[in-house]
This record gives C-alpha cells, sequence and structure tokens, in this order.
C-alpha cells in the first residue's frame, strides 16, 4: 500500500478516497450478474430478418469495435433506421444500460448515455442492471482487468474465436455495496478515468494511476 500512498496525495487524492471506500469491501454481498440485471443479445433470426444496415441515421447498432476502454466509439458506425423498429424493441438501448461484448474481443463494456438512440448488433449484450445497483459501477467492475483476468478469461470458450454465452455472463460474481455507496464509487471512479485522460500523453503517470486501480480492485474482487 506504500505504492498507493505514494502516489495517492495531493495530486491523486481521488484514489486516497477510492480506497477508504473499498477498504470494507471483504463485508460486501456477493451476487450473481443475473440476480441483479437483465442480461440479453440480439438473436440470430432477428438480426437476419429484420435488421437492414445503412451509412446515413440516427439509430446506430452498436457492434464490437464501437464498444472499447469503458466508452463508445463512434467511428465507423452503421445505422438500422430502415430496419423494423417495432420487431427490435428486445435490442433497444436505454439510457444507464450496459453493453457487453462476447464475441471476439471478450469483455469491453460501456455505458448507455442516452435514450432511443442506440441498439444491439451481433456479438454485443445488454446488461440492464436493476434500478437499485449503479451501473457505472457495475461497469468499472467488468472492465477492470483484475476482474477480467479472474472472472471472466477462464469462462472463454477454447473455440477458434473466444466467446462467452449469456449463461456465463449471468454467473459473473460481484462484490456488492449498498446503493448508495456504489453511487458514491462509481462518481469517483469516474472522475479517475478523467483523470487519466488527462494525462493520456504521459505515459508514466497513466500507468501509476492505473496501477493503483487494478490493485484497489483486488480488494473487491
Amino acid at each position: 500500500m506504500k505504492y498507493f500512498l505514494t502516489y495517492a496525495a495531493p495530486k491523486f487524492s481521488s484514489l486516497f478516497v477510492l480506497y477508504c471506500r473499498v477498504s470494507s469491501a471483504s463485508t460486501w454481498e456477493q451476487r450473481k450478474l443475473g440476480d441483479i440485471a437483465k442480461v440479453t443479445k440480439l438473436a440470430g433470426f432477428e438480426f437476419t430478418k429484420y435488421v437492414r444496415y445503412s451509412e446515413k441515421g440516427t439509430k446506430i447498432a452498436l457492434r464490437g469495435l464501437n464498444v472499447r476502454n469503458g466508452k463508445l466509439i463512434l467511428h465507423d458506425i452503421k445505422y438500422i433506421d430502415n430496419s423494423d423498429l417495432p420487431k427490435l424493441k428486445r435490442s433497444r438501448l436505454n439510457t444507464g444500460d450496459i453493453v457487453y461484448s462476447y464475441v471476439g474481443t471478450v469483455g469491453e463494456s460501456a455505458v448507455i448515455p442516452e435514450n432511443d438512440r442506440f441498439y444491439l448488433a451481433p456479438n454485443v449484450a445488454l446488461i440492464r442492471v436493476e434500478q437499485d445497483c449503479n451501473s457505472q459501477f457495475i461497469q468499472q467492475l467488468l472492465s477492470n482487468s483484475v476482474f477480467k483476468s479472474s472472472i471472466v478469461f477462464p469462462l472463454i470458450s477454447s473455440s477458434s474465436q473466444p466467446a462467452l454465452s449469456m449463461d456465463s455472463i449471468r454467473k459473473f460474481r460481484l462484490r456488492l455495496p449498498i446503493s448508495s455507496e456504489q453511487d458514491s464509487i462509481g462518481s469517483v471512479l469516474d472522475k479517475i478515468d478523467n483523470l487519466i485522460a488527462a494525462n493520456e500523453q504521459d505515459q508514466k503517470q497513466t500507468f501509476k494511476i492505473a496501477m493503483n486501480i487494478s490493485s484497489l480492485m483486488l480488494m473487491i474482487i
């Protein structure tokens, strides 16, 4: 923890706040993701029968390449305005939903920022958490490298293309504090993300922050 304290203050005080909040993580309740969230995907027949891609529009189908490093990457996108949207209600995404890549580059996730703009495309799952859970907190757990290596990667199928089943995702075990604490930790993690973005050009500094976060996540996972 000496390494953590060295770089936590004063510039990285958010890390110290995070440490204080997760120090009691061993007492948090452990839950399966499927018990606190709806986990589903776009069915193959839905894509084949109802989805029509186009290069222009307003309704975006989120593919795996559009989800990276906890954010939506909207440089190379496909629109589905010409699709049978009433038949795609199950894959329509709402504010606070989490999208999660489960084929190919497994384990990339992001939180949906607005209603009525995004839909699931193949290979991306929907995780819709219950109202008393904080989607930002859950997404930060899912995207952490420690969580991926210890929880996610052992569940990936050994076929030629890495993949997770919806049932495997539902079995993810998470340590969860009370709702208000999830909100507080999610807010701190968001500040740290902004700090990393601000130091993106300073690779040494960014590495120090990332290492500290990984150490803290071990306390939760």
